[in-house]
C-alpha cells in the first residue's frame, strides 16, 4: 500500500515537472483497451447467470491522465488510474439483490502503444494494484442466524504488478499475453505467480457498421494453493464504435478458482448474458 501511494505521488510529481513538453490530455479511448473475457478489467455492466440465483455487477473505470510521445516518432506513452469493484449478488422476491461479495481494486497503470505500419501494433500495459475483498449481508443467512457455505468473513488482500503484451491487427484481431506478480497477500500461504494469455476478434461487416459482433477468450494459471486454470469466453455484439462508447450485449462463460477473494478456494462453473456500457 505504501509503495502504491508513493508512485501515485511520483506520477503527479512528474505530470508537473514536464507540463511544458509534449504531453496532452488525452481522449476518452484508452491507449490500451480493457480485456473483454478477464474479469479484473474495468467495466460498467452485469451478467445474469443462468440456472442460478446470482448476478455479477462490475462498476467502476480506468482513466489515462495523460498521454506524451515515446522514444519512436509512432508510439505513444499514457500514465492512468484505475478504480473498479466486481460484485457478487444474490436474487431474491420482490426484485432484491442482497451483496454477498465484493471486491475492490484501485492503482495505477502505464500503458505503450506502437503502430509498425497501416495495419498492425504493438501495445502493453502495466499496472501496480491493490485489491480487497470482502464478504457482505446477503452471505448471512437470517433465517438460519449463520453464515452462507458455512464460510466466516476472513482477511483477503493484495498487492501486484501485472503485465500484459499484445500484438494488434487493424482493431480487427488482438493477441495478448503477460503475468502477473503479487509481492504481498493474505493468507501469505497462497502462491505470487500467475501466466495469462488470450485473444480478441471482431467482425466488422459493411452492412452492419452499426453493430460489432466479436468473441473473445481469457485464460490464466493461477495458483491458489494449487496449480489451476481459469477460462473465460465471451461473444456478443457491440452498439457503437469498436473502440469506443457504446452498448455490449453478450453471453459469457466462465470455469476456474473463484473470481472474488473470499472464495479463493472455491471453483466456479457458470454461464450468463449480459449487458456492459463502454466509455
Amino acid at each position: 500500500m505504501k509503495l502504491l501511494i508513493a508512485i501515485c505521488l511520483s506520477t503527479i510529481f512528474f505530470m508537473q515537472l514536464h507540463a511544458q513538453e509534449d504531453i496532452r490530455t488525452p481522449s476518452s479511448r484508452l491507449l490500451f483497451a480493457p480485456l473483454i473475457a478477464h474479469h479484473v478489467e474495468p467495466r460498467v455492466g452485469f451478467t445474469r447467470l443462468v440456472d442460478e440465483d446470482r448476478l455479477q455487477l462490475d462498476i467502476g473505470n480506468s482513466i489515462d491522465l495523460l498521454e506524451f510521445a515515446g522514444p519512436l516518432d509512432t508510439d505513444r506513452i499514457a500514465v492512468g488510474v484505475d478504480v473498479f469493484t466486481w460484485t457478487s449478488l444474490r436474487q431474491e422476491e420482490a426484485f432484491h439483490f442482497p451483496v454477498d461479495a465484493v471486491d475492490y481494486l484501485f492503482g495505477i497503470n502505464t500503458t505503450y502503444r506502437q503502430r509498425l505500419d497501416a495495419g498492425t501494433a504493438l501495445s502493453a500495459r502495466l499496472r501496480l494494484s491493490h485489491i480487497s475483498a470482502h464478504l457482505v449481508d446477503g452471505s448471512y443467512s437470517k433465517e438460519t442466524g449463520a453464515w452462507r457455505d458455512g464460510l466466516l468473513p476472513r482477511v483477503y488482500s493484495r498487492e501486484f504488478l501485472d503485465l500484459i503484451l499484445a500484438w494488434e491487427y487493424r482493431d480487427l484481431l488482438r493477441l495478448y499475453a503477460g503475468g502477473q506478480y503479487i509481492y504481498h497477500i493474505d493468507p501469505p500461504d497462497l502462491g505470487k505467480f500467475g501466466l495469462q494469455a488470450g485473444a480478441e476478434t471482431v467482425w466488422q461487416e459493411p452492412l452492419w457498421a452499426a453493430v460489432h459482433f466479436y468473441a473473445a477468450y481469457d485464460f490464466r494459471l493461477l495458483d491458489t494453493g494449487a496449480l489451476r486454470a481459469a477460462h473465460g469466453v465471451q461473444i456478443g455484439g457491440k452498439l457503437g464504435p469498436w473502440r469506443g462508447k457504446g452498448l455490449r450485449f453478450f453471453l459469457e462463460l466462465y470455469h476456474g478458482p473463484s473470481q472474488h477473494g473470499e472464495y479463493f478456494d472455491f471453483i466456479w462453473s457458470y454461464w450468463g448474458y449480459g449487458m456492459n456500457i463502454d466509455f
